[in-house]
């Protein structure tokens, strides 16, 4: 008999919160700095309070989760990120993924057809964004691209809060030319110049 696509998708995800689970504490294991250290164990009791009841109602529907077995592939994938950046990354893209997932799965009326289920995969996607936007939040302040393809922090920080002239303009130098007000807004407003 085969599993129904409910089934299928739950089980999956419940085995990648187990395998999260385990990907936390690995990293937490290498003792990193404390502000990293707080949100691999915000990170392990967040996963704790959504697997408890995805774990029920897999119960309801006569799955056992105890039997799961962790997802070897992405185990291996985080062993392979020895920085606390690469990490913090895999940590974030991972996160990304789960909320476009519980997104996705919103949008199909297989997976909302049971009230009961709609309402737990609506809590664990917002419990999953918290998440991400915890994580990101800390990359921020640790200068940590969300991307290892970015740019380095500084450089993009400086490209954005320093738009060219031939970039961008207001609409209104744009109508009506440069006056004499924007000289006296610039002297009183803006920062000097730090290489004089």
């Amino acid at each position: 008999m085969t599993q129904s696509i409910v089934v299928v998708r739950l089980t999956r995800n419940l085995r990648y919160k187990l395998t999260y689970v385990q990907i936390f504490e690995s990293f937490l294991e290498a003792e990193p700095e404390p502000v990293v250290s707080d949100l691999l164990k915000a990170l392990i009791q967040a996963q704790h309070s959504a697997i408890a009841p995805l774990s029920r109602y897999l119960r309801h529907l006569d799955v056992q989760a105890q039997e799961l077995e962790l997802d070897t592939k992405l185990l291996k994938h985080a062993a392979e990120r020895d920085s606390v950046k690469a990490q913090l990354r895999f940590i974030f893209d991972g996160l990304k993924r789960a909320v476009s997932w519980y997104s996705t799965q919103l949008t199909d009326k297989q997976m909302t057809a049971d009230a009961e289920l709609r309402s737990l995969l609506i809590e664990l996607g917002e419990l999953d964004a918290a998440k991400l936007w915890r994580t990101e939040a800390i990359m921020r302040m640790m200068r940590v691209p969300t991307s290892a393809k970015d740019k380095a922090w500084d450089d993009q920080q400086h490209s954005r809060s320093q738009p060219t002239e031939a970039e961008w303009q207001p609409r209104l130098v744009e109508d009506v030319g440069r006056s004499d007000w924007e000289n006296r807004w610039r002297s009183k407003w803006q920062k000097p110049d730090r290489r004089r």
